[in-house]
C-alpha cells in the first residue's frame, strides 16, 4: 500500500503542505481554458479538482476529449463523482480519489492548478519528468518558480479582475526559465485565506 502521509494536504508549517480548497470562479475557469486553447484533442488534468467545475467546463464548453480530476477530500470527491453520473459523462470525465503527487501525468496535454507557489514548486520536477512536449500548464494566481510564461513580460501575467493566470508550455517554459516570486500583496492575500481555514479548523 502506498504511503499517502508524505503528501498531507492540510495547512501547517510542514513541507508537504499544498493548499486548502478555495473554488475558482467560473469566469476564471473559462479564461484558464480559453488562454490555454483547450480543444477537442486535449486531455485535461485538474490537480485538486474540488467540485469538478474545471472538468465539466472543459468537456461541456470546450469539447475536450477527456477531463481527469484528482481530489483527496472525500466530500468534494463524492460531489464531483455524483455530478459525473447525473450528467451522463462517465466516458469523458473521470474523478479519482487519490493523491496527484502519486499520479502518472504523462497522459495530460493540459494541466490546471490552483495551489500555492510552494505547491507548484513541489510539482515542478514531476511536470518536467512526465509531461510531453507541447503540453500546457495554467496556474490560477500562483506561478511556477523558475519557469517562463508564454506571455512576454513575466511581471505581467494574464489578469481576470483581481485574479492572475500563468500559462506555461512544455518544455519551452523551463528551458528558458526565469524565477518568478510571489509579490508581498499576493503573499498577504494567501495568508489571509490560510488564516480563515485555520480559524475554522480550530472551531471544529
Amino acid at each position: 500500500m502506498m504511503d499517502h502521509r508524505r503528501y498531507s494536504l492540510q495547512w501547517g508549517d510542514v513541507p508537504a503542505s499544498v493548499a486548502p480548497y478555495v473554488p475558482t470562479p467560473i469566469s476564471v475557469v473559462r479564461k484558464m481554458l480559453e488562454l490555454s486553447k483547450a480543444g477537442v484533442d486535449d486531455v485535461v488534468y485538474d490537480l485538486g479538482c474540488g467540485d469538478g467545475r474545471i472538468l465539466f467546463t472543459a468537456v461541456e464548453e470546450f469539447d475536450v476529449k477527456k477531463a481527469v480530476g484528482y481530489e483527496l477530500n472525500p466530500s468534494m470527491y463524492e460531489t464531483a463523482r455524483l455530478k459525473v453520473e447525473r450528467k451522463g459523462l462517465q466516458g469523458r470525465v473521470e474523478v479519482i480519489k487519490g493523491n496527484f503527487f502519486l499520479a502518472n501525468l504523462s497522459g495530460a496535454s493540459l494541466i490546471t492548478l490552483y495551489l500555492t507557489t510552494s505547491g507548484n514548486a513541489k510539482l515542478r520536477p514531476k511536470f518536467e519528468r512526465e509531461l510531453r512536449g507541447g503540453a500546457r500548464v495554467v496556474s490560477h494566481d500562483f506561478p511556477v518558480q523558475g519557469w517562463t510564461t508564454v506571455k512576454p513580460g513575466l511581471s505581467n501575467p494574464y489578469t481576470v479582475g483581481s485574479h492572475r493566470l500563468y500559462l506555461y508550455r512544455i518544455p519551452d517554459s523551463y528551458e528558458a526559465g526565469t524565477d518568478i516570486r510571489r509579490s508581498p500583496r499576493e503573499e498577504s492575500r494567501w495568508r489571509r485565506i490560510r488564516d480563515i481555514f485555520l480559524h475554522d479548523d480550530d472551531r471544529g
